[in-house]
């Protein structure tokens, strides 16, 4: 908490978007790393002083108790693949002393993550920040996250093996190298489940490591490891696009109609009634006009907000 001079607490301020890329310049960042390759930052002590104090207590219980998506163990080993099992404050620490990481998923720290939307430009309810506790000797294996990702590094010290660039570009869909491969990402063109090279990055208590959603990576803590990871989830211009489109269209009384004369099998007067070129030719004037073009851009500043 921040103290006014009569000495009553007050909300902490929020962290300033730009402090945590000084070391190389948000608009460096924005232009040659983001989406595009990992890249790990050193960030000023004052400012890594601040996130650790909007942190707060790194207490097992506590922790659980305020992670608003549950907190999870993960356990994986020579002989068992990556599992996940809920936990909770009373049972946090017995999988923690087993050997497993504990994942506490989407704590609430609205000083720094509102702080980051809104330089991002998107819902506040996209980005959340989580903290892992790694084991000595534990750590994370071989994945991919559907997911942005910024990872400080808050105590201890923990060893990242990261891809050059993505395995798939922007999935919508994570990862684990030793499961296989869903439908949804070999729609994107994923057939191989062999994990690419990496790189090895050490992550120390005051760094930062950004990793493009969609490349793989690992982790190995050398001893007991606090990280702090902040996500930007799931808003992709397919979404709001899409979104865009179906509120438009249902303005349109013809769009509303229910679609039948689908298959080959309907019966000749139901297929009659299949208007979809008809339909694809309104789109196409929509288009052309403009008009729902200026829809589409209006709904898009919408959705910044």
């Amino acid at each position: 908490m921040d103290v006014l001079q009569n000495g009553q607490p007050t909300p902490h301020a929020p962290l300033n978007f730009d402090d945590l890329f000084t070391a190389i310049g948000a608009e460096l960042f924005f232009a040659e790393i983001w989406e595009k390759q990992p890249a790990i930052l050193k960030l000023r002590k004052d400012n890594f002083a601040r996130i650790c104090d909007l942190t707060g207590p790194l207490e097992i219980g506590r922790l659980a108790g305020l992670a608003r998506d549950g907190a999870q163990a993960w356990l994986s080993n020579d002989y068992v693949e990556h599992s996940v099992f809920p936990v909770d404050p009373a049972t946090a620490s017995q999988y923690f002393d087993i050997g497993a990481t504990l994942y506490f998923l989407n704590i609430p720290i609205p000083a720094l993550t509102d702080t980051m939307a809104d330089a991002l430009g998107v819902p506040r309810d996209r980005l959340i920040a989580s903290l892992f506790l790694t084991p000595a000797g534990g750590g994370a294996a071989p994945h991919f996250d559907k997911n942005e990702n910024f990872t400080i590094q808050l105590t201890g010290q923990k060893s990242w093996t990261v891809a050059d660039e993505p395995t798939i570009s922007n999935p919508h869909k994570g990862y684990f190298f030793d499961q296989a491969i869903p439908p949804a990402l070999k729609l994107l063109g994923m057939d191989k489940a062999r994990r690419p090279p990496g790189r090895s990055y050490t992550l120390t208590p005051g760094t930062m490591l950004y990793v493009p959603r969609g490349t793989a990576h690992s982790t190995q803590a050398e001893e007991q490891s606090w990280s702090l990871n902040i996500s930007y989830t799931g808003l992709m211009w397919a979404d709001v696009l899409i979104d865009a489109l179906y509120q438009y269209l249902l303005t349109r009384p013809v769009w509303r109609r229910s679609a039948i004369g689908l298959a080959e099998s309907s019966n000749p007067a139901a297929r009659n009634q299949n208007i979809a070129p008809a339909l694809i030719a309104d789109l196409s004037q929509a288009l052309a006009t403009g008009d729902l073009l200026e829809i589409l851009a209006t709904h898009l500043e919408d959705a910044k907000s």
